[in-house]
């Protein structure tokens, strides 16, 4: 298999991705896209066999995805407990060309592949031409990465672990909703608050402090309701997309990212309609004397499932031309 054909894989707290990655025309292509279950499986190995022998393939180039910080070609998964090694993989599967990336490295690395019209908009604005662009949202977890560069002088991700910063309440009810969280959890990141594996804390600690029982609900039993009109779940859900869109301000401070806002992540794609509610779009821009620092800078909605597939063929293009 040729570098202009390589494996790609997109590995997260839920679902494990895999296909075939080709540039036909100045753009990416997935081929041979599928999807499993990461809890059907006991390894990160153990999938990649399914799907290698599945269809037959013996690649040379691969780079994967993963949801968690990348050290020295090893990757601890964040939200589950696998343990993946670049050189465990091209010894294992005889990959001579292996590239581990962070999850959300991959998502920032695809923004430059996609045509904007694969993104919606969040809230409108103008893009500084040049400026990073900053990209982030809540899944399992709660990834990060800022994108630099350009398509001359060649694009780079920094990575971070922004998701675990602490989750900053701006209102009453976040404030009750925190202290309650404190006290269970020690520390109170915007992961633990907007994210699908912090989904049961919040929903526990609402519970609490609107004296109802507690019950184990799904996310999109929890949507029915409040779409229903309980007045519970649809702060819960406005504390949630408060939190993603309170979060992506404070980065684009802290990173100078006026090249715009890029959205990622399942549950950014299941509660749309509550990130562009004025109560979420405020919580972006108001930063007291420096809110006209964000009035005019754009978020936009990545929603493409090969997202990160498209952006781990673009890195490890780049890596192996150098």
């Amino acid at each position: 298999m040729a570098l202009s054909a390589m494996l790609v894989g997109d590995v997260g707290g839920t679902n494990v991705r895999f296909g075939i990655a080709r540039r036909e025309n100045g753009r990416f292509l997935i081929d041979q896209y599928q999807r499993f279950e990461g809890d059907d499986f006991d390894s990160f190995h153990d999938v990649l066999a399914r799907y290698l022998n599945d269809k037959g393939l013996e690649p040379e180039h691969a780079c994967f995805a993963l949801a968690g910080p990348v050290e020295n070609g090893e990757v601890q998964l964040t939200n589950r407990p696998w343990h993946v090694s670049a050189h465990e993989i091209s010894r294992r599967f005889n990959i001579a060309h292996v590239h581990l990336i962070n999850d959300f490295a991959g998502m920032a690395r695809a923004v430059p592949e996609l045509d904007r019209a694969r993104f919606d908009t969040i809230i409108n604005g103008y893009p500084v031409a040049g400026a990073p662009i900053l990209v982030a949202g809540p899944g399992t977890g709660f990834g990060v990465a800022t994108l630099f560069g350009s398509d001359e002088s060649g694009w780079q991700v920094l990575n971070g672990e922004g998701g675990h910063m602490a989750f900053a309440p701006r209102d009453q009810d976040e404030l009750e909703l925190a202290k309650v969280l404190l006290q269970r959890h020690g520390y109170v990141s915007n992961e633990l608050v907007a994210s699908g594996s912090g989904l049961n804390a919040v929903h526990e600690a609402l519970c609490e402090i609107h004296g109802r029982a507690y019950a184990k609900l799904g996310p999109q039993e929890m949507r029915r309701l409040a779409d229903d009109g309980d007045e519970m779940f649809r702060s819960l859900i406005q504390i949630r997309a408060n939190a993603v869109m309170s979060a992506a301000g404070d980065l684009v401070l802290a990173n100078g990212a006026l090249g715009g806002v890029v959205l990622a992540g399942g549950v950014s794609e299941r509660i749309t309609d509550f990130l562009t509610s004025p109560e979420a779009q405020e919580r972006f821009v108001r930063r007291g004397p420096l809110s006209k620092y964000l009035r005019n800078c754009p978020v936009w909605l990545m929603r493409d499932p090969e997202a990160p597939l498209i952006g781990a063929a673009a890195f490890h293009e780049q890596e192996i031309k150098r």
